[in-house]
């Protein structure tokens, strides 16, 4: 009797559920396992989703130039400085930055200027392919404008690209005759840069001959004037010659005289090309100091000990001095203003390349983008992702319909947000054993069933 009551508490006969609703929870492997071709088939959708699309994206075409300044040869004596290579040491280090190459930042600036897309619009054909499609020319220079993109890198060369969009469901024709001409757009808008850097080098080649011719007529004007008061003072006083170690200091201040003077002139161009706050003025400056400094040495004696100093010189030979140092100052500032107009005069007249072209554009082989392959892979992985997030949802759904107490905090919620304070809401699940508080009344509810289960089925004992 015993073993049979063991046995009906082990084993509940039908009607008596031993909770049905804390069955384990099932496993999202397995349970996704079984759907494995639903998951494959939204993945092999989401492929063939986006690679169709990717089909009604424009293609896009990409062609490249490499720009590099030419060997400077100086457009002028003036502004030969600014192509020394020791210079532009100098000025990259005021500066701060030894990456930055000023020529390249300044063809950067003019190839994705407004002034050279309209430049490049006026070519016939570019002007011909772009006007099929907007025939405006505000319109065209736009697009010419946000097509074009330089690059100055710090091995000295400028990248130069150009991206041209072909139309939506463009034909065969269409698509080759975009490719030739992202090349020939690229070419283009290297030749316009080498056109418009030519016209401003020219410019200024220009204003600085005029520059130097104004100086150099000036300066001949003043060596004439010395020439007639060192004439006459000598007529008047008899005085033809310096003695030899005067002679000597006079030759050396006017030298230094003179190169303050060059540096003066050169700054003053500077200034006016450059701006009264650019590095080299205060590379200029600094040697005009110098200068000042070397030659004051020459008045007071501190040249060195066989150098005479100016002041210590007989009253007549200094005023012969000062008299044959502004003749030699004058000649030498003259003869350097003749030697600088006669190349800036030349600059002027000469129409040479202003940069040189390492690797012209070539037609590209094909589109940049859309890139297929990487549609494919993001359809793909957007695929599996539904997939599983459908299989997800699946399993979850099935759960909270089997095991629905198990769920109580979310079904409530959903109760509450449907019918608000009319709301049923299921009390808080706790298992048969549970310690706290509110465990008492459901273990009771349990229990009760269990018991009253057990009572029905339960045969009635019969005595032996």
């Amino acid at each position: 009797m015993m073993a049979n009551e063991t046995a009906r508490m082990n084993h509940p006969p039908n009607g008596a559920h031993s909770y049905p609703e804390f069955s384990a929870k099932p496993e999202f492997m397995t349970f996704s396992a079984r759907r494995w071709k639903r998951i494959v088939l939204l993945a092999v959708a989401g492929t063939v989703a986006l690679v169709l699309f990717s089909y009604t994206r424009p293609e896009v075409f990409v062609a490249n130039v490499s720009v590099m300044p030419p060997e400077h040869e100086g457009m002028g004596g003036l502004l030969s400085f600014l192509s020394n290579s020791s210079a532009s040491s100098a000025l990259n280090l005021l500066g701060g930055d030894l990456g930055v190459n000023p020529t390249l930042d300044l063809f950067k600036t003019i190839i994705e200027s407004r002034t050279v897309a309209e430049d490049v619009a006026k070519d016939s054909a570019i002007h011909h392919f772009f006007y099929r499609r907007d025939t405006s020319q505000t319109g065209i220079v736009n697009t010419l404008n946000g097509s074009i993109q330089g690059d100055a890198l710090r091995t000295g060369l400028l990248n130069v690209t150009v991206k041209l969009a072909a139309p939506k469901f463009a034909s065969r024709a269409a698509l080759d005759s975009t490719r030739k001409m992202t090349a020939y757009l690229a070419n283009t808008f290297v030749a316009s840069l080498d056109r418009f850097n030519r016209d401003r080098l020219m410019t200024s080649a220009k204003a600085t001959r005029m520059f130097v011719q104004q100086e150099y007529t000036a300066k001949m004007a003043e060596l004439d004037s010395a020439y007639g008061r060192l004439q006459q003072f000598q007529e008047t006083n008899g005085a033809i010659a310096l003695p030899e170690q005067l002679t000597a200091t006079v030759g050396a201040a006017a030298k230094l005289t003179s190169q303050m003077q060059q540096l003066e002139m050169e700054r003053n161009v500077d200034e006016r090309e450059l701006g009264p706050n650019d590095p080299r003025i205060r590379i200029l400056d600094a040697e005009h100091e110098a200068a000042q400094e070397e030659l004051n040495k020459y008045d007071s004696g501190g040249a060195g000990e066989y150098v005479l100093a100016l002041k210590s010189a007989p009253a007549l030979s200094r005023e012969l001095a000062g008299y044959l140092r502004e003749v030699k100052v004058l000649e030498q500032v003259t003869g350097y203003l003749r030697g600088e107009l006669e190349q800036e005069r030349i600059a002027e007249q000469r129409d040479l390349p202003s940069l040189q072209v390492l690797d012209a554009a070539l037609p590209p082989a094909g589109p940049s983008s859309p890139n297929r392959k990487m549609y494919a892979i993001v359809g793909l992985l957007l695929g599996l992702a539904a997939g599983l997030a459908l299989t997800a949802f699946e399993w979850f759904y099935r759960d909270i319909r089997q095991r629905p107490l198990v769920h109580y905090r979310l079904l409530n919620v959903l109760a509450s947000i449907r019918h608000g304070n009319r709301a049923e809401l299921l009390p808080p699940l706790h298992l048969p054993g549970s310690y706290g508080a509110d465990a008492g009344p459901i273990a009771e509810r349990t229990d009760a069933k269990s018991t009253n289960a057990k009572s029905t089925n339960a045969k009635p004992e019969t005595n032996p």
